[in-house]
């Protein structure tokens, strides 16, 4: 075989193989992109992720800011024609760190189960004012206990009627106490001793986080999937407080599902996303609003709306799971059923539609806006909403002076679409205290009803430009991918075009070889002629004719243009 012909067959064969693996890659780039993030994202010991997601300390700062609502006239309570006149003030600033408590892989179920501990640090030069600043608020452990013995026999009624008339419905605290020092109150005191009723307070003092900072007993245990088998349930969770029902809420709105809150699902759609809150006790569905660039890379964003503060929202639950949930307390075959949620009206009749707004009502379903917390706050009538009543009904902004919603009052999480990484997040929440009149309780007398106001607080955190960037090259992948298999088979293409043009190239010059040695041999020959040899006797004639000569063969047309005549005897 020729060096030619074996160089050719190699370049032919090296350029069907790029062609063959540049197709091959092209087409199976998604694939080569859903096997590294199934390979990358999952959450284990030796994962990239899993020391920042156990404490977050070595990420950059956190900070929850709380605004308080300063009630300037609890006077005029009780005076017809007056509203409560609030005045917000803050934010008093907390750089906050969360760590993760007993944490316990289980690969068995590709679950991790771990407790929550957050740690709060105040941060006086970021703060508008100090936690010395005394506010006046309404007195909430007056109003839990008379909430506690509403329903209670009137008798006992009446002695609590009697213990509070040196009692205030306000109460002035300093920011210290109402947050983390606490502040002592007879009641507590008197509500510990008689033991009376159920979920009492285990704590001697009253404060929004007491004994919260640094502790993991208020936000519960936590099971989370893992995704190390499939990263579709990457950080959804599976039980909380070891169940996967809630004790709050009826069936089947006492579910545990949606995210845990840190990670999510990849391949995000422009839907709705669920987390999973622990000091709500209760799912909140994120409905998908905008998408927006954070850093150069393109993210949803999804906000709470509708489907958690409306009340007139409809999700279709399986019939044959819902009438499970009522004689069992498990959710397992639940999660295998398919389900929906709707917005429309549906017919009375429907078993298995089930109203959200008077999902979680626990007997008193609220006005659009408000979220009732109050089962899982040891039944204190604890109401949560967007700040300033944001996107609630107007009625309730309406019963105090100083509110003031704005479009930025919203709590949203905006996450990578394709690798469900969040990229923004903004958690904003709004406190309020149901206040209630009542005909046995003398120092409820006359008092409106209203949700009253009482703090928000906010809690924002971004993915940095160093983690963005990290991100951009994964996300990039795909891309060159494709582009790695565009370029091969344009290279195998381009070596078999160039091969294909030297063999042309070669053979057409081989070609033109043979035909100038044809060409030569028709000019020697004469046109028409036929050329024979004869023998010419170039020797002397006188030579002995029986001796040897050196006589050579002579063509004849040689002869000719030798002698320039035919003559053969010549």
């Amino acid at each position: 075989m020729r060096p030619w012909t074996n160089k050719s067959l190699g370049l032919g064969l090296l350029s069907l193989l790029l062609i063959v693996s540049g197709t091959a890659i092209y087409f199976s780039s998604s694939a080569i992109f859903h096997h590294v993030l199934q390979k990358e994202i999952p959450l284990s010991p030796t994962s990239k992720t899993f020391e920042v997601w156990k404490d977050t300390s070595q990420l950059p700062p956190m900070y929850m800011k709380i605004r308080f609502f300063n009630w300037t006239n609890p006077e005029e309570l009780k005076t017809p024609g007056k509203k409560p006149n609030l005045v917000e003030v803050g934010p008093y600033v907390f750089r906050e760190i969360r760590q993760k408590a007993d944490v316990a892989f289980h690969p068995e179920n590709h679950t991790v189960s771990y407790f929550q501990r957050r740690w709060w640090y105040f941060e006086p030069e970021l703060t508008n004012g100090s936690l010395a600043d005394r506010i006046t608020q309404l007195n909430t452990v007056v109003i839990s206990a008379k909430h506690k013995v509403r329903y209670w026999d009137i008798t006992l009624q009446n002695t609590l009627s009697y213990m509070l008339l040196t009692a205030r419905l306000h109460t002035t605290k300093t920011v210290e106490e109402l947050l983390f020092k606490g502040y002592e109150d007879t009641l507590i005191d008197l509500g510990r001793i008689a033991g009376i009723g159920e979920d009492i307070p285990p704590f001697d003092k009253f404060g929004w986080f007491y004994m919260r900072n640094g502790s993991t007993m208020f936000e519960g245990h936590f099971n989370m999937d893992t995704g190390a088998d499939d990263i579709a349930d990457f950080g959804v969770l599976r039980k909380w407080n070891y169940r996967d029902t809630t004790r709050f809420f009826k069936s089947p709105c006492n579910l545990v599902e949606g995210s845990a809150g840190e990670f999510w699902p990849p391949y995000r759609r422009k839907d709705e996303i669920v987390l999973f809150s622990g000091d709500l006790c209760r799912p909140l569905t994120f409905e998908y609003e905008q998408t927006i660039d954070h850093l150069g890379v393109e993210g949803y964003q999804y906000v709470l709306s509708e489907k958690t503060l409306g009340n007139n929202t409809r999700r279709r639950y399986p019939h044959d799971q819902a009438k499970y949930f009522e004689q069992t307390t498990t959710t397992e075959d639940f999660f295998e059923a398919e389900h929906s949620t709707e917005t429309t009206d549906a017919p009375d009749e429907d078993s298995d539609v089930v109203n959200i707004g008077n999902c979680f009502c626990n007997g008193r379903c609220t006005p659009a806006g408000l979220m009732n917390v109050s089962s899982c706050r040891y039944g204190a009538p604890v109401f949560a909403s967007l700040p300033h009543f944001n996107r609630a009904d107007p009625s309730l902004k309406e019963r105090v002076d100083g509110i003031n919603p704005q479009d930025d009052h919203i709590f949203y999480i905006s996450l990578e679409p394709t690798t469900g990484i969040p990229l923004k997040v903004s958690a904003k929440l709004q406190l309020n205290v149901l206040l209630e009149p009542s005909k046995i309780i003398s120092l409820f007398s006359s008092v409106p009803n209203m949700y009253f106001p009482v703090m928000w607080f906010s809690l924002e955190a971004e993915a940095t430009e160093k983690f963005v960037n990290d991100l951009k090259k994964l996300l990039s992948l795909p891309y060159v991918c494709m582009y790695a298999g565009i370029i091969m088979v344009l290279v195998g293409s381009l070596i078999i075009f160039t091969v294909a043009v030297l063999y042309l190239l070669n053979k057409q010059r081989a070609n033109s070889v043979a035909n100038d040695k044809n060409t030569k041999s028709e000019v020697m020959s004469t046109s028409g002629e036929k050329s024979e040899l004869v023998y010419l006797d170039k020797a002397n004639a006188n030579d002995d004719a029986h001796v040897r000569t050196d006589r050579r063969l002579y063509p004849k047309f040689d002869r000719v243009l030798r002698h320039g005549s035919t003559d053969e005897t010549a």
